[in-house]
């Protein structure tokens, strides 16, 4: 049984690839993170929390980890939520406050906010037991309504990656492992649509985000059997989406002209993750979701086999 997500939120994660967790860390916590964050932006981009006008980047990304303006948001139902699916004590930094849990923020100022379709890793090789991201958690320090600079996830797309990756035994470079997928003919338009999208000389903000309505309205029915649909993600401050690692994703353009403030962390595990094990019981929810996607029942024998180059 789950300790901190319900049997729905787990189904929906199941299917779709990714869930909200609301209250992950006090909201009051996450505050005191975007007050901290705000003071840094005065300090090295003199960006004032008071003046828009001084908000001219679409983007400023913050790199280094502040251990103790964090250490409120290491809570037991942050720790709860992800040991629900990966299983208990089998991932890197557990309950510990170590400071390389938090870092890499991001705060989104608008309107145009840069970047494409993706799933993330850039700094390990990709197999399909690869133990290095375990998760991906999109951790919210503000609040994100609709149109808000809110990830745009790609329900689904987790099955595409998994099939993917079977496929190449011997590994790939992020870079690789994407144009790969993107042959997929769901993703070779979304991505295709996003960058016609970008390339609208002269398209307002609501033009550019056209290309979206078509991918968002109705499910793409994949002959192997999942569906594939674009969702706007949203929350507030305190609030996480936990994702698949092999979930594609995207940032979306900020049109309320609010700052999101949020961070991407990754939750480890502490061994490749077993496609076989002994009791079909013990597979974490991520690993019998990889094994779906390879269209394995609970007693099937994973014949997937890691070539180290």
């Amino acid at each position: 049984m789950p300790k901190v997500l319900t049997n729905e939120q787990v189904q929906h994660f199941k299917e779709k690839g990714w869930v909200k967790v609301e209250q992950a860390y006090p909201r009051e916590e996450a505050l005191k993170v975007q007050d901290f964050l705000w003071n840094e932006l005065l300090e090295k981009h003199d960006v004032k929390r008071d003046d828009p006008s001084t908000w001219t980047q679409p983007v400023i990304r913050l790199g280094d980890y502040y251990e103790s303006v964090t250490d409120g948001c290491n809570t037991d139902r942050l720790t709860g939520a992800i040991e629900d699916l990966l299983g208990e004590d089998r991932w890197q930094l557990g309950r510990t406050k170590h400071k390389a849990m938090w870092g890499g923020f991001i705060i989104n100022f608008g309107p145009e906010v840069p970047g494409g379709w993706h799933y993330d890793g850039s700094h390990f090789r990709h197999y399909l037991d690869s133990w290095e991201q375990g998760l991906l958690l999109v951790c919210l320090f503000s609040d994100v309504r609709k149109g808000g600079s809110g990830t745009l996830v790609a329900e689904g797309s987790h099955h595409i990656v998994a099939k993917m990756l079977e496929q190449h035994p011997e590994g790939l470079g992020l870079g690789e492992a994407i144009q790969e997928c993107n042959k997929h003919p769901w993703l070779e338009k979304l991505v295709a649509s996003h960058k016609a999208s970008e390339n609208k000389a002269g398209a307002s903000l609501q033009e550019k985000k056209e290309y979206l309505t078509a991918f968002m309205d109705s499910a793409y029915e994949d002959p192997e059997g999942y569906s594939l649909r674009v969702v706007e993600t949203t929350g507030g401050p305190g609030d996480i989406v936990i994702c698949h690692p092999f979930l594609y994703h995207a940032p979306s353009n900020n049109e309320l002209g609010v700052p999101r403030f949020m961070c991407n962390r990754v939750a480890p595990t502490k061994e490749r993750m077993k496609l076989n094990r002994e009791n079909p019981a013990d597979y974490s929810v991520v690993e019998q979701m990889i094994r779906l996607s390879l269209g394995l029942n609970d007693d099937d024998e994973c014949t997937w086999a890691r070539r180290e180059l």
